[in-house]
């Protein structure tokens, strides 16, 4: 996501690769030993994938020396009325400034005109990328600028400099623009970074046209979405007609998010959805 407001920062993809560039030592070690990780995941009880993102950005802020955690998950609680919550309070100690961080992740699949945010739907359509990125810029970045919480805040002995919002996820772009030949730069959002992560969403039927009955798949659940997964050739993957058989018999449902399998292609995964 581009800077679109004036108010807090959206850090761009450098930011992002510095970031990874500095923490990659220690990325290693973790891929040699990741207990403490999976013990922390393991122990968490909100399964939401929203609660699994954040944790994976808390983890990493316990393991690097940039940012120390001021408090994490700030309940604003002013005369009995519950304003809303902070993610993050960091302390900056490159820039010596306390900072408010907004986290958020987002799989939306696009209709319509797919340069327009609100052409940009969730899987069950029960959001919107431009609902989410108003609510994060007019509600949840901003709340740290709210006088009543400025002055909760310094009651504790906390003054905000400046917030910040992470916003990632994906983009799944219709199929039917891919076969008539249509460029991920002329279908996206002008708000949205070229550098996204992005895929393709299809119907049953174009699923089923498209791929050919030797390709597999690995259906992802819950924190499998963010997950790198292995796509080592294994039997316990579905081939196209066992993911109808699993829709049919109930083990799994759409929209069905899938990952293929030995992809030759820059994109490897897909949703399958009746229509949106």
């Amino acid at each position: 996501m581009s800077q679109i407001s004036p108010q807090c920062i959206w850090p761009q993809r450098d930011w992002y690769q510095q970031l990874y560039i500095e923490s990659l030592p220690w990325i290693k070690r973790l891929d040699n030993d990741s207990s403490e990780l999976d013990e922390l995941l393991a122990n968490q009880k909100d399964r939401r994938l929203g609660k699994y993102f954040e944790t994976l950005w808390y983890f990493w802020l316990c393991n690097q020396s940039r940012y120390d955690i001021v408090e994490n998950n700030v309940q604003i609680n002013i005369g009995g009325a519950t304003l809303g919550e902070l993610d993050f309070i960091l302390f900056d100690n490159k820039e010596k400034k306390t900072l408010h961080w907004e986290l958020a992740v987002k799989f939306y699949l696009g209709a319509g005109d797919t340069r327009e945010m609100s052409n940009w739907h969730g899987p069950n359509l029960r959001d919107r990328l431009d609902k989410k990125v108003e609510h994060l810029v007019s509600r949840q970045s901003v709340i740290s600028q709210d006088r009543r919480v400025v002055e909760w805040l310094a009651g504790q002995g906390i003054k905000i400099d400046r917030c910040t919002v992470i916003l990632k996820g994906r983009l799944y772009f219709p199929w039917l623009a891919k076969r008539a030949g249509n460029s991920i730069e002329a279908m996206l959002p002008l708000e949205c970074s070229s550098s996204l992560l992005y895929g393709w969403w299809f119907t049953p039927a174009e699923f089923d046209a498209e791929f050919d009955e030797q390709q597999q798949f690995i259906p992802l659940i819950n924190s499998g979405w963010l997950e790198r997964i292995s796509t080592e050739p294994s039997n316990e993957y579905y081939a196209k007609r066992g993911i109808f058989d699993a829709v049919s018999d109930g083990r799994v449902r759409f929209p069905l998010h899938v990952q293929v399998v030995n992809c030759c292609f820059n994109w490897d995964r897909v949703y399958i959805v009746q229509a949106i």
